[in-house]
């Protein structure tokens, strides 16, 4: 059934109520006339006299009736009002009462689904829509902060020492490599953050098109090349069958795979090994990434996509990170909606599985 908007429903009820009333008004015209013409006999002669006798009562019974309508109609016009206006004094006293440290208030719906229910919704979704923002916004800050404040920390010690008193060269350029190394992690943070905030632009911002899974894959591999060679890991590439084409936004799924295959170096033992497979499967491609090395506690795998979380088993390693790269990779998962699971054993293997849509 078509719902009844709030101008039509108060249109239809005062209609209603208007002929209700006329006709209730009618009635009492016409039984009162009945009442006293019964007391006129059928012999009997009407004079001037009778006929303004039941005139005047009546036109008194009309002037009494109108003034009942009248008033009756005032006082359901004013509770049909009240009754339209309540989800507005709602909506009125939720507003007043958000504030930064109470965003989470919603305007109760009303029970009918007019133009005041689609108001309360939408103001509701913009205040769900604020306080994530709102919540990012404080995570954010207080990660960074968090995040930033230990190379600083490094920086202001080092020049701090080499202040004290003068070095030799060679001290100097140590010194300076130090600051230098911190420069690029806080760069390697800035550049991950920025990759978020592209993923906060939304789906405006794809490009999709056509692209060879072995082609993604290996221009991936050969990214980390060097850092492969250096820990002697062995790699291997299986994607079956060959020439699948992907229709995808290149950028967002190399983010996906570069930041995959950067952990499963990062966090490979030496002369470890890393197993890339691809395969289709009806109307998905599957994706797995497979590394030997350090693995993460079942109990940490709810939490390894939060934003700066790092495992507990990767602090006692000398292994270096933002915990911003899962994230990443979840948040461009859902942009491409691409549903990723990660297995992983303790000292064993850790298995990243992406399922993707295939056009």
């Amino acid at each position: 059934m078509k719902k009844l908007s709030l101008q039509n429903r108060i249109a239809f009820n005062v209609i209603i109520s208007t002929a209700f009333l006329i006709m209730v008004l009618c009635a009492v015209i016409l039984i009162t006339f009945k009442i006293h013409s019964d007391k006129l006999s059928a012999g009997t002669e009407i004079t001037i006299e009778d006929v303004k006798y039941l005139f005047t009562i009546l036109l008194r019974v009309c002037t009494v009736g109108c003034f009942f309508v009248f008033f009756f109609l005032f006082a359901l016009s004013r509770r049909i009002a009240r009754d339209s206006t309540k989800p507005i004094r709602d909506i009125i006293n939720t507003a007043n009462s958000i504030t930064h440290n109470n965003l989470n208030a919603r305007i109760p719906l009303p029970t009918r689904r007019d133009e005041l229910y689609e108001l309360s919704e939408t103001i509701n979704k913009l205040l769900d829509r604020i306080e994530y923002a709102v919540e990012r916004e404080k995570s954010f800050t207080s990660y960074a902060s968090h995040e930033f404040r230990t190379p600083l920390a490094v920086l202001k010690g080092t020049m701090e020492v080499l202040l004290r008193k003068p070095r030799s060269d060679e001290e100097y350029k140590e010194k300076i490599k130090a600051c230098a190394r911190e420069v690029d992690k806080m760069n390697e943070m800035v550049e991950q953050l920025l990759i978020l905030t592209r993923y906060e632009e939304g789906k405006n911002s794809l490009n999709y098109n056509y692209y060879l899974i072995e082609d993604l894959i290996n221009d991936s591999v050969c990214t980390f090349t060097d850092a492969i060679l250096n820990k002697k890991l062995e790699v291997t590439t299986n994607i079956q069958p060959q020439g699948t084409r992907l229709y995808t936004d290149e950028y967002s799924f190399s983010t996906i795979l570069n930041n995959l295959i950067s952990n499963a170096v990062k966090y490979s033992n030496d002369t470890g090994k890393i197993d890339i497979r691809a395969s289709q499967q009806e109307d998905y491609l599957i994706v797995e990434i497979e590394n030997t090395g350090y693995g993460i506690p079942q109990e940490e795998l709810n939490f390894i996509f939060n934003k700066f979380y790092r495992s507990y088993a990767s602090e006692g390693t000398k292994i270096k990170g933002f915990g911003l790269g899962l994230p990443i990779v979840k948040r461009f998962c859902d942009l491409l909606n691409i549903n990723i699971t990660i297995d992983s054993e303790i000292n064993k293997q850790t298995i990243a599985k992406l399922i993707i849509p295939l056009q």
